[in-house]
């Protein structure tokens, strides 16, 4: 049974206190500073987080089990449904036996058998290094196991069929028991449904319902519902050093151009004489507040502040017409930079990428992530 780690606000004094007391001379002794400074790591919940839960309730077994035979038909060389790719039934497999392993461990995830550098004689540091890799191995061990144990029972159900799926190397276990704590599912929404839930009269949804309607998307009011709660939480944490340069912003003006583009067929800017440039700015300052409208956060303090007050936003309004489309060389640099690291990133399959739309100020060198 593990031992309950401090939960209140005084337990943890209590624990901060118990540290303190144990040293001679805190403002000298600096392994007691480092572990007063990082004492919060002892009560962080050490189990599987929400974004893990939701690709494991993705996973079911019998599905798997139904995917990973081979059919009488498929021996025979006739495939009666699409063969899922053998790296997605490596990890589904992986992932399932993620799920048992969960079960029988209280939530707790394989632990990954490394610890950070810190302060320490070397013989005190070696032997937690060892007891953390020890167990580490003795975790992977037994995932191994339960993937085992799943093939067998893949194999007892197959009627002597081959299957689709095998053995993970040892290599692909251990990075898979390091990763699993880590794992999450990325899913961009359509780009149908983000013109329908921010731009519903734009003229370019009727191009768009020819190929693409919401009938192909039965669940676009969850995508709508949490496109707006994902937006009011990016809300609450604004640009610190000034509000006006949020990124989400910006993006809502841009926006607004491309609203005023679709139904004129060019940018706000065009035409560059004085009230020609403040009817744009007045069109596009209506799209903005339409937008922010549709989106649903015209509740929100960031928002009510900087964009729909109607001095402030008229401001924001007249910046993106006067720069009529242009499109500055040291920007494109930073987003094509921006743009290769993700490509990298996928092609390796290396590292997390954006998780949707990245939007980079310039003027303040801030950037932000929004999934619209």
């Amino acid at each position: 049974k593990r031992p309950r780690n401090p939960d209140t606000f005084a337990e943890k004094e209590a624990f901060r206190k118990v540290v303190r007391e144990m040293s001679k001379n805190i403002s000298n002794e600096v392994n007691f500073e480092e572990a007063m400074r990082e004492a919060h790591l002892v009560w962080v919940d050490g189990r599987i987080s929400e974004d893990v839960k939701i690709v494991l309730e993705r996973l079911d077994e019998e599905s798997f089990f139904s995917a990973a035979i081979q059919t009488e038909m498929e021996v025979e060389g006739v495939s009666i449904s699409p063969k899922i790719p053998s790296r997605v039934m490596h990890f589904q497999l992986l992932a399932l036996a993620l799920k048992r392993f969960l079960k029988e461990n209280d939530n707790y995830p394989p632990l990954e058998g490394t610890i950070p550098d810190m302060t320490s004689d070397t013989a005190r540091f070696v032997a937690l290094q060892e007891a953390y890799k020890q167990q580490a191995g003795k975790d992977q061990s037994a995932l191994a196991e339960m993937v085992n144990s799943i093939l067998e029972e893949c194999r007892r159900r197959s009627n002597g069929c081959d299957l689709r799926v095998t053995m993970p190397t040892n290599d692909e276990i251990l990075t898979f028991c390091k990763n699993a704590r880590y794992l999450r599912i990325l899913e961009t929404r359509p780009f149908y449904a983000e013109y329908k839930l921010q731009d519903p009269t734009s003229p370019i949804l009727s191009t768009l319902d020819k190929t693409l309607s919401s009938l192909d998307m039965p669940n676009f009011d969850t995508i709508q519902s949490d496109a707006r709660d994902d937006l009011t939480m990016a809300t609450l944490d604004p640009y610190e050093t000034d509000p006006v340069h949020t990124p989400m912003l910006w993006w809502i003006a841009l926006r607004a151009c491309d609203a005023f583009y679709d139904r004129h067929q060019h940018y706000p800017g065009k035409h560059d004489q004085e009230l020609a440039l403040e009817a744009d700015a007045n069109e596009v300052y209506k799209c903005m507040v339409q937008i922010t409208n549709n989106m649903g956060l015209s509740e929100c303090d960031l928002i009510k502040e900087h964009l729909l007050d109607q001095t402030k936003g008229k401001e924001l309004a007249r910046e993106v017409v006067r720069y009529d489309e242009g499109e500055i060389h040291n920007i494109a640099a930073v987003v094509g930079g921006v743009a290769s690291q993700e490509a990298v990133k996928l092609i390796t399959g290396q590292y997390v990428p954006f998780d949707d739309t990245y939007v980079y100020n310039g003027i303040a060198s801030s950037a932000g992530v929004y999934r619209f």
